[in-house]
């Protein structure tokens, strides 16, 4: 009789107890067991021992453990916890573990069946041992661990079966939403929506365009496995970050959320956490799980939970924290808590496969790593680089090593698959994108004047440089021009109303200085 279950451990590395673990799924099935998924299972089973044999201490490996884990009876931090929650964690802890990074796919493709067939799989392993006292104890903690499996399996701790999960998504109006999407905009039909509301930044309004229609192809052919393309995008502040993704959640037929994550920590119970930004997409989709797992998230200022090396004393640079988004940016199941803090709260699993990341921030102090390497490189080959002063930062000179140099994790970079780089407003471009685009800032306050009073808004050439001059003054970029004419349309917004007599409002070079009135005509 062939050796039970129980000798793999015995076998000293992975490679030992994957062969081990094939020849006798294989054995099973000669003797009439029966597996709808044999790859699958025996991928699945890997994981559990590597787990065991990697993040588990030497008493712990033993034919228990397994049960437990198959049946989501094992213990961990005192309470019992699901296979794929523990696997998760493993995978925050261990990054580069190759094995804890593939169980994301595993997790999608296992089905509740499958683990159904492997609890009897085990029960014939532990029947070639006989009838003895110890034999029958395991038998009967398989039993205790196949009920607990089925009872919690109802609670989504285990995916759907596998007949109900194929036919996800093939015929809902969502899924007609995407595919009108995608026969009207095009990367470059995108990109000239983009064109009419945000002036220059040419190279990101590309990326994120691109980027944007990969994110339906990928929403639309699941089967086809294409690749995800996060995107982080640098820039000062007031350059168009934030504008460009909100005009893509107007384009787009599922839902964008922005979520500051400069208050974002590693530890839930010490400040804002993660989940947060998954449970406001959540909201947003009007808490449609579909449309959830298929929306884009733009993590607003991402750099402050990446403190630049250059001002950091050593030690630990949120590495945890960063260590918690691989997962969530590249694909995995996450417990998003629906209530309070307080502990005990209703969650949803959530899957974030099919969500589109946009990370943005400053990167205060990047562009003097990227400066001195570019520099450097042009040493010795007749290069102009020399006249450092002129040097501007852009996506052609930025590389991954220069993001992990700042601070950044190697695996979170890798993550991040798309970068692009904008560019700080001058006083010209501050100027065109006060008047120029559709929507612009001055239009606005243009329409609210003609609409509810019918009068018109004449704003002269030396009163735009003065609001410039003032914009320029506060370095926050095309954020400021907001501010800026509304403390010099306060009088005006506050007194036409009650002039219903006025045509038109004129404002001067003095009116924008706040040094007299406007003119009202």
């Amino acid at each position: 009789m062939q050796s039970s279950i129980k000798e793999i451990f015995r076998c000293k590395n992975d490679a030992e107890y994957a062969i081990f673990l094939e020849d006798h799924l294989e054995a099973y099935r000669r003797e009439g067991g029966e597996l709808s998924a044999p790859d699958t299972d025996a991928a699945y089973l890997r994981v559990l021992m590597h787990y065991l044999f990697r993040m588990r201490p030497a008493a712990e490996h033993n034919i228990e453990s397994v049960l437990k884990l198959m049946g989501a009876s094992y213990k961990e931090k005192g309470y019992r916890t699901p296979f794929w929650a523990i696997i998760r964690e493993a995978a925050i802890k261990a990054p580069e573990d190759e094995i804890f990074y593939n169980a994301r796919r595993l997790e999608q493709e296992l089905a509740n069946e499958d683990i159904d067939e492997l609890f009897d799989f085990m029960e014939y392993e532990l029947h070639k041992d006989g009838d003895g006292e110890e034999a029958l104890s395991e038998l009967g903690l398989l039993a205790v661990c196949r009920v607990r499996y089925q009872q919690n399996r109802a609670r989504n701790i285990r995916m759907p079966e596998r007949k109900k999960e194929k036919n996800r998504n093939t015929s809902s109006a969502f899924h007609t939403a995407c595919e009108r999407f995608v026969r009207e905009y095009t990367p470059r039909r995108i990109k000239e929506y983009l064109d009419r509301f945000v002036l220059g930044q040419e190279e990101s309004k590309v990326l994120l365009s691109t980027a944007v229609y990969n994110h339906f192809l990928r929403i639309l052919h699941p089967e086809e496995h294409l690749l995800k393309t996060n995107v982080l995008m640098i820039g000062p502040s007031g350059c168009g970050k934030t504008e460009l993704i909100r005009r893509i959640s107007e384009l787009v037929p599922v839902p964008v959320v922005i979520t500051d994550f400069s208050g974002v920590v590693a530890t839930p119970w010490k400040g804002r956490n993660k989940e947060e930004a998954l449970l406001n997409l959540y909201l947003k989709a009007g808490k449609d799980q579909e449309l959830t797992e298929c929306g884009i998230v733009f993590c607003d200022e991402f750099d402050k939970i990446i403190p630049s090396k250059l001002y950091s004393k050593g030690g630990d640079i949120n590495q945890e924290l960063q260590g918690q988004l691989l997962g969530m940016f590249e694909g995995t199941d996450m417990d998003v808590p629906l209530g309070d803090k307080s502990g005990g709260q209703e969650c949803i699993l959530l899957n974030t496969d099919n969500i589109l990341f946009v990370c943005a921030g400053a990167f205060e102090g990047l562009d003097k790593i990227v400066k001195k390497d570019y520099l450097k490189s042009g040493i010795g080959f007749g290069s102009d680089v020399g006249a450092d002063e002129n040097f501007e930062m852009t996506g052609v000179h930025l590389k991954t090593e220069h993001l992990i140099e700042y601070g950044m994790k190697p695996e979170l970079a890798g993550r991040l698959s798309a970068v692009t780089v904008l560019k700080a407003l001058d006083r010209e471009m501050l100027k065109r994108v006060l008047t120029e685009p559709e929507d612009s800032i001055l239009s606005r306050y243009e329409t609210e004047l003609k609409l509810e009073d019918g009068v018109r808004l004449n704003v002269t050439d030396a009163a735009l440089d003065v609001i410039i001059d003032r914009v320029m003054e506060m370095s926050i970029g095309a954020r400021g021009l907001n501010a800026v004419v509304r403390d010099i349309l306060a009088d005006v917004l506050y007194e036409v109303p009650s002039m219903p007599q006025l045509r038109e409002v004129m404002i001067t070079e003095a009116a924008a200085r706040r040094e007299e009135k406007a003119v009202y005509i």
